[in-house]
């Protein structure tokens, strides 16, 4: 009798483990998948979690998403919207009754040149710097009044000596045409999306950069267009070359100087950079985060490379920089009025007047006699001899 129960107590001994072995396992499992804040903590574990090697390591595992879903994030604003330029306050000397309007035409890149050009004719009472700025559109856009209406608008209001252009920063992709043609004999309208860099994109491209160009031409007004920088990411890099090709090839045969800021903003192994030299030469963050736009400092630079080449054809005093354009589109000064007018030049002092009769001053300007030969200059014709 004592054997049988022993023999009964054996065996549901090794049925009761085998019981455990079945649904052990199963609550671990759970454990991982859920991932609950319940789940066993490290070191804590029973005889068969310590035997079958237990969930733990996979529940240190679980599931890192936070950092992903940061990066996501991040990338979804600075893809998103221009950034905020943080331009300092700029005061400007009061303006004269007659100064000319230097018109700054664009997007986005044209409201910071703008104020970069504010900054260099602060100081110029001669010059008033005004803006024509349509943010986040461009050629491409479908925008109406078109670019031609309205800066023929602005140029027969204002007195405009110079206009400068400035977008393209969000030209680089299809163009949608909405027109009206006549479709089994009647006339309907229709649209079409052609496609960047197409044959049919390049035309149309092609004749809104001439129509805006023509605007400023026929005004008999300069023109300065400047080309985009390149871009952090290489195919939007590489679709801003293009489209400089294009704003060269229709600018510079109109008579348009076209300003190249490409190398001016890579680096040394020519390629693109968010820093590099201010205008003061100090290095400094000239890109914006997106990697299109610009900061203070970088727009303040590009301002430097326009004015550069406005001193450049009308000469660097700036209180005369537009006589004589309007009248005539092929006239350029020089040089600024550095000197005395013409008509103090022959006379004896400052307060102008008539050569000295007998002088050589009347002489040469007068009488139209040749200057005494000065002796062992090079000019000089006389035999030495030996």
């Amino acid at each position: 009798m004592q054997r049988s129960f022993l023999s009964f107590a054996f065996v549901a001994l090794i049925s009761l483990c085998f019981v455990s072995v079945s649904v052990i396992p199963v609550e671990v499992a759970a454990q991982v998948r859920t991932n609950s804040t319940g789940a066993p903590k490290k070191g804590n574990k029973s005889f068969f979690g310590w035997l079958f090697g237990g969930g733990n390591k996979r529940i240190e595992q679980a599931n890192p998403t936070r950092k992903k879903r940061r990066r996501s994030t991040t990338r979804k604003k600075r893809s998103a919207g221009v950034a905020a330029v943080n331009t300092p306050k700029i005061v400007e000397k009061e303006k004269s009754k007659d100064a000319k309007v230097l018109l700054v035409i664009g997007d986005d890149l044209a409201m910071g040149l703008a104020d970069g050009l504010k900054a260099v004719y602060a100081e110029t009472p001669s010059i008033k710097v005004k803006k024509l700025v349509y943010p986040r559109t461009g050629l491409v856009a479908d925008k109406k009044p078109d670019w031609p209406e309205d800066v023929t608008a602005v140029l027969k209001s204002e007195d405009v000596g110079l206009v400068v252009v400035s977008l393209g920063a969000r030209d680089n992709q299809n163009i949608k045409v909405v027109g009206q043609g006549v479709i089994d004999g009647q006339l309907a309208s229709y649209a079409e999306e052609l496609q960047f860099q197409g044959e049919e994109w390049k035309k149309e491209y092609r004749f809104r950069t001439a129509s805006l160009v023509a605007a400023v031409r026929n005004e008999q007004l300069p023109l300065i267009w400047v080309g985009l920088a390149p871009a952090e990411e290489y195919l939007t890099s590489a679709n801003f070359s293009y489209l400089n090709d294009l704003f060269k090839e229709q600018v510079e045969p109109a008579g348009g100087i076209f300003v190249d800021i490409w190398a001016a903003f890579q680096s040394e192994e020519g390629e693109y950079t968010p820093h590099g030299p201010d205008i003061t030469g100090k290095r400094r963050r000239l890109r914006a985060t997106d990697g299109v736009y610009f900061t203070w400092a970088g727009y303040r630079k590009v301002a430097y490379f326009v004015e550069r080449e406005i001193a450049r054809i009308f000469g660097s005093a700036t209180a005369f920089i537009f006589e004589g354009v309007k009248d005539d589109p092929n006239f350029i000064v020089l040089t600024g009025r550095l000197t005395s007018p013409e008509t103090k030049l022959i006379g004896p002092d400052d307060k102008g007047g008539k050569a000295a009769a007998g002088s050589d001053l009347f002489k040469l300007t007068v009488s139209g006699e040749a200057l005494p030969e000065v002796s062992g200059r090079a000019d000089d014709t006389r035999w030495t001899g030996f």
